[in-house]
Formats: structure tokens, sequence, C-alpha cells
């Protein structure tokens, strides 16, 4: 019993000595990170303009944003616009806005559906065309273990890959379509891993 009550002793003297009396100064006991409206996808034609646009508020007070990340609007492209907004008590938040460049000139073949991986059935996507767009598609899978989304464009029945920010460090997409048999593949780089995808 002497023992237990001297355990209980010295954890009660080391929790003690381990608090930490300094002030919090101005600092809240609760923190409210910024709350932002914005969309998260924005679409812009070839040679439009593109504003970012975010507001951030805490408590329904307005807080300043700033924005990050380049949108070249005379090229047809997935880019990245990051905006951050610091609370009261110094804490930042960051969101982030997916801005599509396209070329509405171009009009694609309609290859919605649902997708899946010819040698594992298990791997399935799915094929939408973007809002606001006449040409570029996303797809939810196309390839890896069942989270490798893209964007591409289709002129017609030809398929192209668009530069973006891809998971896995993968860096480029070459991509096929077969209108006749309505057949996709895919060969991710660096790593030389191919996949064919068919309509399920």
């Amino acid at each position: 019993m002497k023992n237990i009550l001297k355990s209980i002793m010295c954890i009660a003297v080391l929790f003690l000595s381990s608090c930490d009396t300094e002030s919090t100064g101005d600092v809240s006991f609760v923190t409210n990170y910024a709350v932002f409206e914005y969309d998260n996808l924005a679409v812009v034609a070839l040679n439009g303009t593109f504003t970012p646009s975010a507001v951030a508020t805490e408590n329904g007070a307005t807080l300043e944003v700033t924005s990050g990340g380049n949108v070249d609007t005379s090229t047809v492209g997935i880019y990245d616009v990051s905006y951050s907004a610091t609370n009261s008590d110094g804490f930042a938040a960051t969101v982030f806005q997916t801005v599509i460049v396209h070329d509405p000139s171009i009009v694609g073949s309609d290859i919605a559906g649902n997708i899946q991986d010819t040698t594992r059935n298990e791997r399935t996507g799915i094929i939408t065309l973007v809002p606001g767009t006449t040409s570029i598609f996303h797809c939810t899978d196309f390839g890896f273990g069942g989270n490798f989304p893209m964007y591409f464009q289709m002129d017609g029945d030809t398929i192209s890959e668009i530069p973006q920010t891809y998971p896995f460090s993968a860096t480029s997409v070459a991509l096929t379509y077969d209108p006749a048999t309505r057949m996709f593949t895919t060969l991710i780089q660096p790593y030389g891993f191919d996949y064919t995808f068919e309509y399920q």
C-alpha cells in the first residue's frame, strides 16, 4: 500500500512540475479558423480573364485573403490556386481551387460513363464532362490502385493529355481512345505503368 501511495505521489509531483505557468497573452482558449467561401472549380475560356476570388470570415468578421498560383489563360490547362487567411489568434488556414482554361471552339465526343480496368474489374472510374466546357473531361481513376484522377481533352474522338499536377509524383500520362471499341489506354510516367479501360 505504501508503494502505491509513493507511486501516486511521484506521478503527482511530476505532473505539477511539468505544468506551464506562462501567460497565454491575447490568445483565446478557443480558436476559430477562417471559413472560406469560394468555388472549388472555376472554368475560364481561352484568352479570357481569371480573377482570384474568395472570401474568408472568422465569427462573421471578414479576414484578409491572399492568393497564390498562376493561371495562364492563353494556354489550355489545369491550374491550382491557393487562398490563405489568418485568424485573430495568428493561425493560418488555406484552401485550394482548380482553375480550368478551355477552348470553347473544340467540341469533344460524348465519352462520359463508367469504366473499369480490363484486367482488374475492381479498378473502376467515372468519366464526366466538366460543366462549362465543351471538351474537357474528368476521370476519377485512370490507373494505380484506385486513386488516379485526371483531366483530359477530347477533340472529336481524339484524346489528349492536359498538363496538370498528378498524384504519386507521376509526371505525364500518354492516352489513347479507340472510338470503335470504346476503350482507353493510359501509360503513366515515369513509372511505365499501363492500363486499358472499357465501359461497364
